[in-house]
């Protein structure tokens, strides 16, 4: 692929999904980072590659950073924050059949907790090339934001859902607000959480992690996923939200004012939230196959330097080191303080770009 010494020359390549601090609205931020999530790995890391090099950060870094950028800060909100987070402490995160799901018994992994809460960073630490993680709010978005090719590079599970038995939910907004909430909302999910544990079953070489508030939302008894790894962050309802406004509030007044009143509605159905999430923590939370961790400075700092271990693969891939990646994949191989999650993130990263490396490319073939 073509060399480039210039950030501008990067951002041209339209093989490429860049994210730079020009982006101004979150509807372009949001365009580009589903471009890159669905671009095939050889040309992710090509982008992740010139993101690092001109602007210090890999692309999903530069999604936050440049998201955060377009939020709008509220002193009157931190203040009430401090005032009263104290009152809402986080517990642990809850782990059931962690081993299971780690080993491959058990294929299929749900991740619930409030809004904000981490659950998609969670979802991370366990992504793999052999794992499939599927936001559950992606299944309201999906004519809009997704064409059938794209459903498919995103998840394979995705595809076979709307192309089978949930082809009625592939439908845009504009078709979505004609539709009684019964009639749409209140089935879709359920609906795929079944087809989900079905396709799991008959899928077993691959790994699914699923997660959303919608698990607790619509299914009460937790039971019906004790077949299954089930993780519940425990990040109180307090600092969730927090995070959640934090994520979505955007530079419009009028959208911001209804986030707020929007907040104080969820602040009133907090207990029935938290009801909820906590009847998934008391059935789970004495189980011999479950375990508490909290997450500690010493977790944060091991992240950063899986990070960083991922990023010098793209450096090494880019640049055609072959001999640098054998290195990498042999340091990690090596390390006994890596905790086994990571450990396989990095080898597998190493092994997929040394395949790739040995593999003929052919450029998906550019607009005219």
């Amino acid at each position: 692929m073509e060399k480039y010494n210039a950030l501008e020359q990067a951002v041209r390549d339209t093989s490429l999904a860049i994210i730079t601090e020009n982006v101004t609205t979150l509807k372009e931020l949001n365009r580009i980072y589903v471009k890159y999530k669905v671009l095939p790995k050889r040309l992710k890391r090509f982008s992740n590659y010139y993101s690092s090099k001109f602007l210090g950060h890999n692309v999903p870094e530069m999604y936050v950073l440049v998201k955060d950028n377009l939020k709008e800060e509220n002193d009157s909100f931190e203040e009430w924050k401090q005032q009263n987070e104290k009152y809402l402490l986080s517990e642990p995160d809850l782990y059931y059949k962690e081993d299971s799901f780690n080993s491959g018994d058990t294929n299929i992994c749900f991740i619930l907790g409030h809004s904000g809460s981490g659950k998609s960073m969670m979802a991370r630490t366990l992504e793999g090339d052999e794992i499939d993680h599927i936001e559950l709010d992606d299944l309201l978005l999906t004519k809009d934001h997704f064409t059938r090719d794209q459903l498919k590079d995103y998840s394979d599970m995705f595809w076979s859902f709307f192309n089978g038995a949930g082809a009625k939910y592939y439908i845009g907004i504009d078709e979505r607000n004609n539709i009684p909430k019964e009639e749409y909302e209140d089935k879709v999910f359920v609906d795929f959480v079944s087809f989900a544990m079905d396709y799991a079953r008959q899928h077993r070489e691959k790994k699914y992690i699923i997660e959303g508030i919608w698990i607790y939302l619509y299914f009460e008894d937790p039971s019906l996923f004790e077949d299954y790894a089930v993780f519940i962050k425990g990040t109180s309802f307090l600092k969730s939200k927090i995070r959640a406004m934090k994520r979505e509030r955007q530079r419009d007044k009028e959208e911001l004012q209804e986030r707020k009143q929007m907040f104080g509605r969820e602040v009133r159905n907090y207990f029935l939230d938290e009801d909820k999430i906590n009847v998934y923590r008391s059935f789970y939370g004495g189980r011999p196959e479950t375990i508490f961790r909290a997450e500690t400075n010493e977790a944060a700092k091991q992240s950063e330097e899986v990070i960083n271990e991922l990023n010098s693969i793209v450096r090494c891939f880019v640049n055609e080191d072959a001999d640098g990646i054998s290195e990498i994949m042999t340091k990690a191989e090596a390390d006994t303080e890596l905790s086994g999650w990571n450990k396989m993130k990095i080898i597998s990263e190493c092994r997929s770009a040394l395949f790739d490396l040995r593999t003929p490319f052919e450029p998906p073939v550019r607009p005219c």
